[in-house]
């Protein structure tokens, strides 16, 4: 039988449900890790979700701040534009979430600006070295995410062009990457295995046959994505962090409703379906596999 692995689930996956029934809702399932989502935290009762977070055995994993980076990039986090208002967000952000001790907090490269993408990576260094600093003084780690190039495009689009900027910002020991499967379809497992020592978290979903967008995926093992092959390589490599299931399920919040969108789905439904599709791809993938005799 395999190890229990550490288990999460972002807020983006509960999209509509208050956080007071995700910290009801989220034990239930057998999930141990919320990834926290600032939009959901409104008025100034931090302290007291951190208690609440605590009493319900949770931990905060991989929470994304209003505005994860200065430039913005496709669907989510579209406003402010400025990238100066957004930067100063961000370090408010990060210092606000740090008191819920979270794994780390999500920062994004974003998409290149008028199409330079030498300088809009220039400014993207030039901003994390500040963000850094804030995380430093605040004690809290940070995550960058790979993100495939959508129709804005993408700064950060491997797992190598994210260590190379983390290296460039000086942010080694203070910024990790962050794996998001649906954003590393194409990128080759052996990269997994080689940047492992840097990899902060991964987060989960799939991609159905036909799907149309971003907006759209499916649960662990029920697509075509490599969900297993992810797994299977990171766990091998060693990796025994956090795995934080994210499913975005369009309703119509950000385009055309998709046919019985999750984000509609009961709370209880959505974390348990999820987190036994969950199950049963980490299961396979982390299985003993027969050898071949000699």
């Amino acid at each position: 039988m395999s190890e229990k692995p550490l288990f999460a689930v972002s807020e983006g996956t509960t999209y509509h449900a208050p956080f007071i029934n995700e910290l009801a809702e989220y034990p239930k399932a057998d999930v141990h890790g919320i990834g926290l989502w600032e939009f959901k935290l409104e008025g100034d009762r931090d302290a007291e979700r951190s208690a609440a977070l605590a009493d319900a055995g949770l931990s905060a994993t991989f929470c994304f701040p209003l505005t994860p980076g200065i430039f913005t990039g496709n669907g989510h986090f579209a406003h402010p534009k400025d990238a100066a208002a957004r930067l100063q967000m961000l370090k408010e952000s990060v210092k606000r979430f740090s008191v819920f001790n979270p794994v780390a907090v999500c920062i994004l490269a974003g998409a290149p600006q008028g199409g330079d993408s030498t300088d809009s990576r220039r400014r993207v260094v030039a901003a994390f070295k500040e963000v850094i600093d804030v995380a430093k003084d605040a004690g809290v780690k940070l995550a960058l995410e790979v993100i495939s190039p959508g129709s804005a495009g993408s700064l950060v689009q491997t797992i190598p062009q994210a260590a190379d900027l983390i290296a460039d910002a000086g942010g080694e020991g203070t910024i990790g990457v962050l794996l998001d499967n649906w954003h590393i379809a194409d990128e080759p497992l052996e990269n997994i295995r080689e940047y492992i020592d840097v990899i902060a978290g991964i987060q989960v979903c799939d991609r159905a046959p036909g799907n149309p967008g971003r907006f759209d995926r499916a649960l662990p093992g029920q697509g075509v994505l490599p969900v297993e092959g992810v797994i299977r390589t990171a766990h091998d490599a060693g990796y025994r962090g956090w795995y934080e299931l994210e499913i975005f399920s369009d309703d119509g919040t950000f385009g055309e409703p998709l046919p019985d969108p999750m984000w509609q789905w009961p709370t209880a439904r959505l974390l348990d379906e999820g987190k036994a599709a969950f199950d049963s791809v980490y299961a396979a993938a982390t299985a003993p596999r027969a050898t071949v005799a000699d």
